[in-house]
């Protein structure tokens, strides 16, 4: 009977501390924003290295500061490696002079996620919420 009664009670604590949380503090995530997505992505293989190209959208929400960062995340053999960012609303790798990330090795796989991230403006910003949304990202796969 005493083992009922403990089973009893620690659903009951189990039940009432379950409780006890506000849900709308773990829902809201401020991802009542969006980005919206790089347009028209390409790549060029130029000898050993990849050159990408993007476009990007006509229509970017008010709330976001000009310019526009880019950002393209490189996976290697299905291992992230290294990110980079472009913060003058690029729409190309071609003129980046560091082309690290870019090179390609003939016994390598690559795949490249190009997002875009926009920072409110402080009319936007809301108290502890991020100041940035990132869009989903774009992948393309050099082959």
């Amino acid at each position: 009977m005493k083992k009922i009664i403990n089973i009893f009670t620690a659903l009951i604590v189990l039940v009432s501390f379950s409780s006890c949380y506000d849900r709308t503090v773990i829902l809201d995530k401020g991802l009542d924003y969006f980005m919206p997505k790089p347009e028209n992505v390409q790549y060029v293989k130029e000898d050993d290295h990849v050159v990408l190209t993007w476009e990007l959208p006509a229509e970017i929400p008010e709330e976001y500061m000009r310019p526009i960062d880019v950002t393209i995340q490189l996976v290697e053999n299905d291992i992230y490696k290294d990110k980079v960012t472009l913060n003058s609303e690029e729409t190309t790798t071609a003129g980046i002079k560091n082309q690290a990330p870019f090179t390609l090795k003939p016994d390598k796989t690559y795949r490249y996620i190009i997002k875009l991230v926009g920072k409110f403006t402080i009319e936007y910003q809301e108290k502890g919420r991020t100041n940035s949304v990132t869009s989903e990202g774009v992948v393309i796969d050099v082959k």
